[in-house]
């Protein structure tokens, strides 16, 4: 029964994922289409936060259970982090990197990019969102906001395109703390494997 019902939260993560990003795509929606798209994204919440608080109510230690899901509470909180419940692929992902023994290096270098690309996607469709049609606004659709999140990300930030909403602003810091957090991983294990490498080759 619990598999059926993760299968579940997480097509209604994908549900929400393309109710959500949706707008920034079309600008014009008719009054119809976004009845629909709120009532996706209605019902994803409904369903999260019932499972959050089932989950809680079973839980023998719920201080432990709170510290120790701190993404199930946030996807609640914070309804356009829901879609990173969709994560839980990464991890099958590289479930699959280990059994054809391409080595935990890899996997991890997979998991971190596939994050990273998730990331920025999510990160495009909020910026837009929040910058589209504001005054003095250098964001306009969303191919500047890809941008943007790409340039931000990486770190590069070539400042022909910024934030000027506090929401956008917002968006920018945990962005770049991201980047940040995500080269140093990628850095780190490129790092790990060229040691490995060496130490192979001093053993032969």
């Amino acid at each position: 029964m619990k598999k059926y019902w993760d299968w579940t939260l997480t097509t209604l993560a994908l549900a929400f994922l393309v109710a959500y990003s949706y707008p920034a795509f079309v600008e014009v929606i008719p009054a119809s289409t976004q009845t629909n798209l709120d009532l996706v994204q209605w019902v994803s919440w409904v369903a999260f936060a019932a499972d959050l608080l089932f989950s809680i109510a079973k839980s023998d230690d719920k201080i432990q259970f709170l510290k120790k899901h701190p993404l199930e509470i946030l996807s609640v909180l914070l309804p356009f982090l829901r879609p990173l419940r969709l994560l839980r692929f990464i991890s099958f992902g590289t479930l699959v990197f280990d059994r054809v023994n391409l080595g935990k290096s890899v996997s991890i270098s997979a998991k971190v990019i596939t994050t990273a690309l998730f990331l920025t996607y999510l990160a495009s469709i909020e910026i837009t969102l929040a910058e589209r049609g504001q005054p003095g606004a250098t964001i306009f659709n969303l191919g500047d906001g890809f941008w943007w999140a790409i340039t931000t990300l990486t770190t590069v930030g070539y400042g022909d395109i910024y934030p000027t909403t506090t929401q956008g602003r917002v968006i920018a810091v945990g962005l770049m703390i991201s980047g940040i957090c995500v080269l140093a991983t990628i850095s780190a294990t490129i790092a790990a494997w060229f040691v490995k490498m060496t130490q192979d080759a001093s053993k032969e």
